[in-house]
């Protein structure tokens, strides 16, 4: 059986220059049979799975054209034809420590394989994130998988930054300037990749920002897909049982408190799925990441004059909503526009970034809204705090760099840690007399809020 070379194995086969053109020639050809071929330095003849198996002889007869060459073949393996045509881009493309890419060597077909390349490379990885820093004479690139950054590896500096301007340039539909490495800028690009055998549609928020000696660039990997059930989430059953009670008769402002990446906007989905198709649903983004059937989602920006979150609401609350959902509130105005839509009468979903239930009071607190305007019967209804939890790989406990199956992190998949605090009286009263802290530790002393001591208790949290 033929050697099967694995992405890392495959970084140490530099392809040889004077079969490079020949090679990219041809895996542009295979390209729609997930073909590719390289011929390396040392005389190994790498090719992709599907080249070996339906195209064997253009693989033979480029073998013969490198012995005309003078280069010996001496080796035969088998990788990924992503990881191969990897490694010829970069190898193709030339170094350079420039800061304005005006004209890139890459033409947009090879740019728009070599970020397919890199999104298919997140997908493997089960990535929600790629990072990327580009330096001077070289790109530093990192996925984050569970929760933390892995796949650490060098790209070259012009296939990565040629596929990001290209992919803006000309698949985003909300990038409108010129490709700049100095300037701050954010997009969405629509892009469909091949993954386990099906085409799989994705978004990717794309963010752009300028650094010491660079620029670094972060994609979220949005894969279009059908909101979660609320049973889905993995909510501990006390707490499910305990949501689902309240959506039976929503009223008044449901808090979802977490930091970022813990899963916030993906409840707020899965709580709209729980809403009758007898009511009105608004959705509030900043970006619209999860596609909701039936749901009425509008794009806001938040520093947008007319867009952001506060004056949305108004919008929204004069189209005859049932249930009002919103994203994030960051700021004062979107706090008292949340509290005033709750307040007349509306179920109103919304996240908050904080470190638990009360640090959501504490938060709504700092942004303006008074106690006496918190604790008003049938405005705040409750806080559910989530974080997901790292679990260990079971396969090497954590411990092992080249593990296969948690790709070195140590992490197998993370599992969801939450807490509701349903407002009652005892709460209402003490933001009424400003005993917070001490209806706090009540309630952690009962053992009803053990949220945050779990959590202390070496759960280990990314």
């Amino acid at each position: 059986m033929m050697c099967q070379l694995s992405d890392e194995q495959l970084l140490g086969y530099q392809p040889n220059p004077a079969m490079l053109a020949a090679c990219m020639a041809l895996t542009e050809q295979l390209t729609q049979d997930d073909g590719a071929v390289l011929i390396s330095k040392d005389g190994c003849l790498i090719a992709s799975v599907s080249a070996w198996q339906h195209h064997l002889l253009a693989v033979q007869n480029l073998a013969a054209l490198a012995q005309l060459e003078g280069v010996r073949v001496q080796h035969w393996y088998s990788a990924s034809a992503r990881a191969i045509r990897i490694q010829l881009q970069d190898a193709q493309a030339p170094t350079t420590a420039g800061h304005q890419f005006e004209a890139y060597q890459l033409d947009h077909t090879q740019a728009q394989q070599a970020l397919e390349d890199l999104v298919q490379q997140a997908l493997v990885l089960q990535a929600s994130d790629i990072h990327l820093l580009f330096q001077p004479h070289h790109a530093e690139l990192a996925f984050r998988v569970h929760g933390q950054l892995v796949g650490h590896s060098q790209r070259n500096r012009e296939t990565m930054a040629g596929a990001i301007a290209a992919a803006l340039n000309t698949r985003s539909d909300d990038f409108r300037e010129l490709f700049d490495e100095q300037r701050l800028s954010s997009a969405s690009i629509s892009l469909a990749v091949h993954h386990e055998g099906q085409l799989q549609q994705l978004r990717l928020r794309v963010q752009k920002s300028p650094t010491r000696s660079g620029f670094a660039v972060t994609i979220r990997l949005q894969v279009e897909r059908e909101p979660p059930q609320l049973t889905q989430l993995g909510l501990p059953a006390e707490t499910l049982y305990s949501l689902q009670r309240i959506l039976e008769d929503p009223s008044g402002l449901l808090i979802v408190v977490g930091a970022t990446g813990q899963g916030k906007t993906t409840t707020l989905a899965a709580i709209n799925t729980q809403i009758p198709r007898t009511e009105k649903v608004i959705s509030l983004e900043d970006p619209i990441e999860i596609i909701q059937p039936h749901i009425e989602q509008k794009p806001v920006i938040a520093e947008h004059p007319e867009l952001n979150f506060a004056n949305m609401v108004k919008v929204a609350l004069r189209e005859d909503p049932d249930v009002l959902s919103i994203s994030e509130i960051r700021d004062a105005a979107t706090a008292q526009a949340a509290y005033t839509a709750a307040l007349t009468g509306h179920f109103v979903t919304a996240t908050v970034h904080a470190h638990d239930t009360f640090g959501a009071l504490y938060r709504l607190l700092d942004l303006g809204l008074t106690a006496t305007a918190l604790a008003q019967t049938g405005v705040l209804c409750a806080i559910l705090a989530q974080r997901l939890v790292a679990e260990t790989c079971q396969h090497c406990a954590g411990n092992q760099d080249s593990c296969s199956h948690c790709y070195g992190s140590g992490v197998s998949g993370r599992r969801l840690a939450a807490e509701l605090l349903v407002v009652d009286d005892g709460l209402r009263e003490a933001l009424r007399t400003g005993q917070l802290d001490k209806y706090r530790q009540r309630l952690v002393e009962q053992g009803t809020l053990a949220f945050k001591t779990a959590l202390q208790d070496g759960l280990p949290c990314p």
